[in-house]
């Protein structure tokens, strides 16, 4: 495989995909920042493509954990090499650029998968168990705490972990209903195929970070802290409370060996398709837009 991206998240693929080494070989690495250290027995690579394609060895499969505007011109330059892909999260920068990788996956063959690895949190993981045949009436998700402005907006470079949970969980995809808030922070509302209410919180702005997700059934509420790795059950007609034993497995690994049982042909619901990413995306930009940032787009998507 090929690792293009040497930046804190291509460290974390490096070093989970060490740790399996009997699925993985990192064999060719890239970062525009030639200072950036590249894993142990990888060719360092002078550019994307020779990372791509270099002395005409062929490559299986590309991670590719680069600024977000960059993702879109990468991954149709592998997906075309005939190359799998998987991108960290968001797929892209818009929507559009979405449904041209979807078409350049077509054309190709290649398999297109996106880094939504919240998808592997142990709290989503047992909830995605305990929701089977038993419908979701409302979801409500917060992700709030300091980071680094996005050129990209907070609903693109953080939302979409959530509307991707929303419609992993609950049945989807979403429709928007309801959007108000700026670059920094949004409130949005949604609702799913199968009829969910769906509300999330996104604030890049407080102090304190919280990433938290409630579901609620006919029978339970269930309330999660993905950062804390806990979840509870609540009986909505007793009121008993009991906290749900939960997988322990780290996210990104679990995400890298899903990543691997699909490219030797087992299936996986858990790892998100270009499919997924693309719905994600989407989401993120028309609550973008219903929250009044729709010149920010169009700037963006003219970059």
């Amino acid at each position: 495989m090929a690792l293009i991206g040497l930046g804190t998240m291509g460290t974390r693929h490096a070093r989970v995909l060490s740790a399996l080494s009997e699925r993985f070989e990192i064999a060719r690495a890239y970062d525009v920042d030639r200072a950036a250290p590249a894993p142990a027995g990888a060719l360092r690579c002078r550019s994307e493509v020779e990372a791509l394609a270099c002395d005409g060895a062929p490559i299986d499969v590309a991670i590719i954990a680069t600024p977000i505007l960059t993702h879109a011109p990468i991954v149709s330059r592998a997906l075309a090499a005939g190359v799998h892909v998987l991108v960290e999260k968001p797929l892209c920068a818009t929507s559009a650029e979405a449904k041209a990788l979807l078409e350049a996956q077509r054309r190709s063959g290649a398999r297109l998968f996106v880094g939504h690895s919240e998808r592997f949190n142990p709290v989503v993981r047992a909830l995605a168990k305990l929701l089977r045949g038993d419908r979701a009436l409302a979801i409500d998700l917060k992700r709030v705490g300091p980071s680094r402005p996005s050129e990209c907006g907070v609903l693109l470079n953080l939302g979409v972990h959530d509307f991707d949970l929303a419609a992993y969980l609950c049945g989807g995809p979403l429709e928007l209903r309801g959007a108000v808030g700026g670059a920094d922070l949004a409130q949005v509302v949604f609702e799913t195929a199968e009829g969910a209410a769906g509300h999330l919180y996104v604030d890049r702005t407080t102090p304190e970070r919280r990433r938290s997700i409630v579901v609620t059934t006919s029978r339970w509420i269930y309330e999660g802290d993905l950062l804390a790795h806990r979840l509870v059950r609540t009986a909505r007609v007793s009121g008993q409370r009991a906290d749900v034993p939960l997988p322990l497995e780290e996210p990104l690994l679990a995400q890298a060996r899903a990543a691997a049982d699909a490219l030797d042909g087992v299936g996986s619901r858990e790892l998100a398709t270009g499919e997924d990413g693309a719905a994600a995306v989407a989401v993120a930009e028309q609550a973008a837009v219903g929250a009044g940032l729709a010149e920010d787009l169009s700037l963006l998507a003219r970059a």
